[in-house]
Order: C-alpha cells, then structure tokens, then sequence
C-alpha cells in the first residue's frame, strides 16, 4: 500500500499533465521545509496560498488544490480545502480558485469552482499596503 505522500503526489503529477493539455502554463505552490530534530530531519509540507498548483493563461490565474482517491469520488465539496481558501484576500478579477477532484481510475477530474470571499471577515478593500 502506498503512502497518503506517494498518492498525493500522484495526483498532483496527474493534475499538472491535465492543466498542461488544457493549454495552462503550471507551477508548483507547494514547499517543502525541512525540521531539524534530534533523530533526524522531517520534511514538513506547506500549501502557498491553500493552493498546491498555480496555472496561468491569458484569460487569467487559476489557483488549484488538488484531491484524489475514494474521497474525490463522492459528491463531496472539501469544505476545509474551501475555507482554506476564504483565508485570503483575493482579487475579483482575473482569478479563478478550484478544487480539482480525481476519482479513483478517472480520466477526467472534476472541477470544484470555489467562490471567491475576501479574507475570513470578508474585507472589501486593497490588503496590497498602497502598493499599485
């Protein structure tokens, strides 16, 4: 049996080739830490933004988190992976956020469009510090 890492990566991988034939330009927005203990180190993984991939196109950026496996078979709409992406300020335009979703044996994902909110209090305004 293969562990909950190898899988992840799996469909991380299997996600990144989909966005590519789709005609997204992808990277990767998950980093990897590295902490230091006295029997050895430990990796620690961390999403940028809640998002594990970050595909961009003309039309504009498509933050993705990505699920597989019996969970993604369901109906189900990954309510933590969604509020993860609430906690941010996004922008209104130009950005899509989405939960991409592979059942096992799949050849298609489905796509969980998440709606955009600003921020856990749902701010309104710029949060870019007068930067322009």
């Amino acid at each position: 049996m293969s562990s909950n890492a190898t899988r992840g990566a799996y469909f991380k991988a299997k996600t990144r080739k989909w966005l590519l034939t789709q005609g997204w330009q992808v990277a990767d927005l998950e980093i990897v830490r590295w902490v230091f203990t006295p029997k050895g180190r430990l990796g620690a993984k961390r999403d940028q933004f809640g998002a594990d991939l970050l595909a961009m196109r003309s039309t504009g950026l498509l933050f993705v988190q990505v699920k597989g496996g019996k969970q993604a078979a369901g109906q189900g709409q990954f309510p933590s992976a969604q509020r993860e992406f609430q906690r941010y300020d996004w922008p209104t335009t130009a950005v899509r956020l989405a939960i991409i979703a592979w059942a096992p044996r799949a050849r298609e994902p489905r796509i969980i469009d998440v709606p955009i909110s600003n921020g856990p209090a749902g701010n309104t305004g710029n949060s870019a510090g007068g930067v322009r």
